[in-house]
């Protein structure tokens, strides 16, 4: 029930045999090409931190992980100025829900959680939901933050799902945080994104969140999710990935980029088709510890994302 390791090597290695698509916008900077936007210096905003699959099930090794991340991020905020932390999905399940929130509540800067597969496949998403409410809570006062009801009648499952969709704004960048995940219980068909286009699920919230954001300033707005979009095997569906697209293309100036996890490994890319970037950071839980700093300017028309992974020895 939990997430297959043959199956996330195997849509690993998948994945690393498809040929890159080339970049339209670049992931470490303001864009080469000369634009009115370009003339005005680009000036730094804020840093965030990027935390991805904690998988923290009970005392041990992966909580002691997510500590040592936590720790890290509080070490070095003032000299890199991390006022943010959004931690994308596989946090916790089992025995691991009050360790991982005690460990997150650490930070001293406001962090948000995302909701993963492996809580949904452990049939604890209500234990999720209730474990940080508190935390959400906080964050609507902190960042204005703004949440989907998370209780839904999910006709595609004939049952209830507590789905996680949330936005907010901080530092003049619209954050999308995005329920993708199936609600299938299935060790491989569970593993794959579910647009939830019914009343009262994802899609439906998403496509009135996109129509308040035109005429934003360029590259303004970030989808925070759990798994990453993608077509082809493992990702999207034909008819889903036609459906994103239809949506996001015309958009594609003020939507920078998609930040996820769930594949333990870290990537950057485009899809092309869609006019939006995707940046998946390694699991925290499994080999090199990993985390991922985006530093973030602006010149008042448009934004610039500076990126490192950060391994914590």
């Amino acid at each position: 029930m939990m997430t297959s390791p043959q199956y996330v090597a195997l849509l690993s290695a998948l994945l690393a045999c498809s040929p890159p698509t080339k970049k339209t916008r670049s992931a470490d900077g303001p864009d080469t090409g000369a634009t009115d936007s370009d003339t005005a210096p680009f000036v730094h905003q804020f840093s965030m931190a990027v935390i991805a699959d904690p998988h923290v099930v009970g005392e041990g090794t992966h909580d002691e992980r997510l500590q040592a991340a936590v720790t890290w991020v509080e070490n070095h905020a003032a000299e890199r100025d991390i006022q943010l932390v959004v931690i994308l999905g596989d946090i916790c399940w089992s025995d691991g829900f009050t360790l991982a929130h005690d460990a997150l509540n650490r930070l001293s800067m406001p962090w948000v959680p995302i909701m993963g597969d492996n809580v949904i496949q452990a049939k604890e998403e209500q234990i999720f939901d209730a474990t940080f409410d508190a935390q959400l809570s906080r964050l609507e006062s902190q960042l204005s933050l703004q949440r989907q009801p998370a209780l839904v009648f999910n006709p595609e499952r004939e049952r209830d799902s507590w789905l996680q969709n949330l936005s907010f704004e901080y530092g003049g960048v619209r954050f999308l945080g995005v329920d993708w995940n199936s609600r299938e219980y299935h060790p491989l068909w569970g593993e794959t994104p579910d647009l939830h286009d019914f009343e009262g699920g994802t899609w439906p919230w998403l496509t009135d969140e996109l129509a308040a954001v035109e005429g934003r300033a360029t590259d303004s707005v970030i989808l925070l999710s759990h798994m990453p979009l993608f077509e082809g095997v493992g990702g999207l569906t034909t008819l889903e990935a036609d459906k994103v697209v239809e949506a996001f293309y015309p958009r594609r100036q003020v939507l920078w980029a998609n930040l996820a996890g769930h594949l333990h490994w870290s990537s950057s890319d485009t899809w092309s088709r869609a006019g939006i970037e995707v940046h998946v950071t390694d699991a925290t839980w499994d080999d090199d510890n990993t985390l991922r700093i985006i530093e973030v300017s602006s010149n008042g028309e448009k934004f610039a994302y500076e990126h490192e992974l950060i391994v914590i020895e």
